[in-house]
C-alpha cells in the first residue's frame, strides 16, 4: 500500500501527471515488478494507465485516478446522494489557484465534512492523507494535468478556443462507448497529435492513451461511485489477478490492455440513467408539467423540435456538462425571419453560446432583444459552455425546471473567452431553447 501512495504522490507532481517507468522506479526506489503488479492489480485499474511505448521512446506511467468535485456546491446541493466531493470551487479550480477569504463557508479540507468522507470510503481511498486527496481534486478540475475531452469539438461551430483548447479533441461519446453516428470517425486526427505532441505522448500506443481518457470518464459518470468492489486486500498479493492476463510485463517486452476488447456499455439511455439531486417534495407528475409558453410574439416563432436524435443528443450533453443526469422536456427552435434574412448577408463563421433564463415571462423579451437596430442598454450575458451556463440559471422552484436558450455569435466580430457581454444585437441569433430538468427516474 505504501508503494500505491508514493506512486499516486509522484504522479501529482510529476509534468502531465505522467512519468516513465524507468524515472518511477529511480525515483521510488520501487523495484519495477512491483510498480508492474500494481498497474496489473484490480483494485487500481482506474488510478493508473500504462502506456506502452510505439516504437522508440520508452513506456510511461499516467495517473488517473479521479477525484471530481460537485458543480452544485457553492449553490447548495440538494443531493443528499451527490456523488462528487464538496469543496471550494474557489480553492480547487486552476483558474482561482487558492481561496483566500477567511470568512469562507465551504470547506477546503476534504475530509472535514461527512459527505466527503462517504465518498473517500465508499471510493477506498481512506488510505490517501487528507493532502493528498485535495491535490488530487485539483488535479482532477485541471485539464492540462488530467485527461479532459473537449464536449465543443462535436458541436456545430466546433470548439471556440480551437488549437488553444487544452482538451482533446476527439469523439466524447466514442469514449464512453456511446456514439450512435455512423459516420462519425474515431480516428486520431491532426489535433489529436498535436496534443499528443504537447503531453510528450507522440511515442505513446494511441490506444493506450484513450483508454486512459476511458478511465477518467468512467469516473466522473454520477453512477460510478455505485459500482466499486473494495477488496478486503490488494489484489496484487493474489498469486494471480484477473488483469494478469491482459497486462503482462518483463524487461524486454510490455503490453498495454487491448482496447478494442473493452466491453461496451449499454444504450446512450442507459448511460443517463444516473441519480439525480433530490429536492423537496414535489408530485413528480407536477415537477414534469411547464408553464404554457406562447408559439410566437411578433416576429418570433417557437417551433417543436421533432428530430428525435437531436434531443437525444442534448439530453446527453446536458447531462455530461451539468455532471448529473437531465430530462429534456421542452426543445424549441427559435426563428426569426429579420435575424434570418440578416444572416444571409453576414460574412465570418459563428461559434455557440449559452445564455440563461431568469424567467419565463421574459422569454420572449430577452428574445427580441436579437432584433433591435441600436446597441443594448443592458448587456447580455452568455457563456461558452453548457456547465457555466446552467451555473448561473436560477431553479425555478415550483416545478424544479431549468432554462437555456442557446445562440450563435458570429466570430468575425468576437474575442473569444468564456462569458461574454453582448452590447451589439447584429453579434447574436438565437436557435434553441431548453427547459430541463433533474431526471429522478432510474430507469427510461
Amino acid at each position: 500500500m505504501d508503494d500505491v501512495i508514493k506512486l499516486i504522490d509522484h504522479l501529482i507532481n510529476a509534468k502531465y501527471s505522467i512519468d516513465t517507468v524507468e524515472s518511477i522506479v529511480n525515483q521510488l526506489n520501487v523495484p519495477k515488478d512491483q510498480i508492474y503488479r500494481i498497474l496489473r492489480s484490480d483494485r487500481y485499474k482506474d488510478y493508473f494507465q500504462f502506456l506502452k511505448k510505439s516504437n522508440q521512446g520508452k513506456d510511461k506511467v499516467a495517473l488517473t485516478l479521479d477525484l471530481f468535485c460537485c458543480t452544485h456546491y457553492a449553490q447548495q446541493c440538494k443531493n443528499q446522494s451527490c456523488p462528487f466531493l464538496h469543496l471550494c470551487p474557489y480553492n480547487i479550480r486552476p483558474m482561482h489557484g487558492k481561496c483566500t477569504n477567511k470568512t469562507c463557508p465551504y470547506d477546503h479540507e476534504v475530509l472535514k465534512s461527512n459527505h466527503n468522507k462517504t465518498i473517500i470510503n465508499t471510493r477506498g481511498l481512506t488510505f490517501l492523507t487528507d493532502k493528498l486527496l485535495l491535490n488530487l481534486a485539483r488535479l482532477s478540475a485541471d485539464p492540462s494535468r488530467s485527461f479532459w475531452v473537449c464536449t465543443d469539438n462535436g458541436k456545430k461551430g466546433g470548439c471556440a478556443k480551437k488549437s488553444q483548447c487544452d482538451k482533446l479533441h476527439y469523439c466524447y461519446f466514442s469514449l464512453i462507448n456511446a456514439c450512435t453516428k455512423s459516420y462519425c470517425q474515431h480516428v486520431i486526427n491532426d489535433a489529436c497529435a498535436a496534443y499528443f505532441r504537447h503531453k510528450d505522448l507522440s511515442e505513446q500506443e494511441n490506444n493506450d492513451i484513450l483508454e486512459a481518457f476511458r478511465k477518467v470518464l468512467r469516473q466522473r459518470k454520477p453512477d460510478y461511485i455505485t459500482t466499486i468492489s473494495v477488496p478486503s486486500h490488494p489484489s496484487w498479493a493474489d498469486p494471480a489477478s484477473s488483469n494478469d492476463r491482459s497486462l503482462a510485463f518483463n524487461d524486454h517486452k510490455s503490453e498495454s490492455p487491448n482496447v478494442d476488447e473493452q466491453p461496451l456499455t449499454p444504450s446512450i439511455r442507459s448511460v443517463l440513467s444516473a441519480t439525480a439531486p433530490e429536492y423537496n417534495a414535489k408530485s413528480p407528475s407536477k415537477s414534469e408539467l411547464c408553464p404554457p409558453i406562447a408559439e410566437h410574439e411578433q416576429d418570433i416563432l417557437l417551433i417543436d423540435l421533432l428530430d428525435e436524435q437531436e434531443r437525444t443528443e442534448t439530453e446527453y450533453y446536458l447531462t455530461q456538462e451539468v455532471g448529473y443526469s437531465m430530462k429534456l422536456l421542452i426543445c424549441k427552435i427559435i426563428h426569426s425571419e429579420y435575424k434570418t434574412s440578416q444572416n444571409e448577408t453576414s460574412s465570418g463563421e459563428f461559434v455557440y453560446y449559452y445564455c440563461p433564463i431568469e424567467n419565463l415571462r421574459d422569454l420572449f423579451k430577452l428574445l427580441y432583444c436579437q432584433n433591435e437596430h441600436e446597441l443594448l442598454i443592458k448587456p447580455l450575458i452568455v457563456y461558452s459552455n453548457i456547465h457555466d451556463a446552467h451555473e448561473a440559471t436560477e431553479l425555478n422552484l415550483e416545478n424544479n425546471q431549468f432554462c437555456l436558450l442557446r445562440l450563435f455569435v458570429f466570430q468575425s466580430k468576437l474575442v473569444q473567452e468564456n462569458s461574454l457581454e453582448i452590447y451589439d444585437p447584429s453579434m447574436i441569433t438565437f436557435d434553441r431553447m431548453w427547459i430541463y430538468m433533474y431526471n429522478d427516474q432510474e430507469s427510461f
